[in-house]
């Protein structure tokens, strides 16, 4: 083998090298993930909700609390450290009822439908996202993991109130009236009479009384 075959080859041996270390060298490392991640069932239950509104809401909110400091120069002086924080918050409110509650009785007899115990409508759930707008603290009055979980509770009680406000039970309580209608109507069309019992008033009356 010539001088000249052995030296090509040295060198594409040391370019082909080169080109293998730079690219090991410039290749973004593998990251691997490692998840533990445990399940806690601690109840499990059937329900029975109808849902008769559904409203998305938000509000944009400030929180702001203050800390008393006693500082000793040497005659005590008192001095006032406030945090703030501005909050949205974005959130879907279920309203409906808890079919639960209610009893239904047949009279074959008579072909008389009897629904008792009907439910004032409730807020069902609260599904709701928190973003901060902004985060205002002292040296002396810092933001804390129980103030965050705190705020997250104050934000899920604002849609609550906003969604009492915005009058969602009285909507919910419309869409219910007419589910009731739409039942009436069927069993009128059976040739049956359907009569609803509230559970906040006495006696047996017609969804229409």
């Amino acid at each position: 083998m010539s001088n000249k075959l052995i030296n090509v080859t040295v060198l594409l041996g040391v370019f082909l090298f080169g080109t293998w270390a730079a690219k090991m060298y410039y290749q973004e490392p593998e990251i691997t993930t490692e998840t533990d991640a445990t399940v806690l069932i601690q109840n499990i239950k059937d329900v029975c909700k109808l849902v008769t509104v559904e409203a998305e809401l938000q509000e944009i909110y400030d929180e702001k609390s203050n800390r008393n400091v006693t500082v000793y120069l040497p005659l005590p002086t008192n001095f006032t450290f406030s945090k703030k924080a501005s909050i949205e918050v974005f959130g879907k409110v279920l309203v409906g009822y808890d079919l639960e509650k209610i009893t239904i009785d047949v009279d074959s007899a008579n072909k008389i439908l009897y629904i008792r115990d009907l439910p004032n409508p409730e807020i069902i759930s609260i599904e709701h996202d928190v973003k901060y707008r902004s985060l205002d603290e002292s040296f002396f009055n810092e933001f804390t993991p129980k103030d965050f979980t705190q705020l997250n509770k104050s934000a899920k009680a604002v849609l609550k109130q906003k969604a009492i406000e915005e009058k969602l039970l009285d909507r919910a309580e419309e869409q219910g009236n007419e589910v009731l209608r739409v039942i009436e109507f069927m069993a009128n069309g059976f040739g049956w009479e359907a009569k609803i019992q509230p559970l906040s008033q006495e006696g047996i009356r017609s969804i229409d009384d």
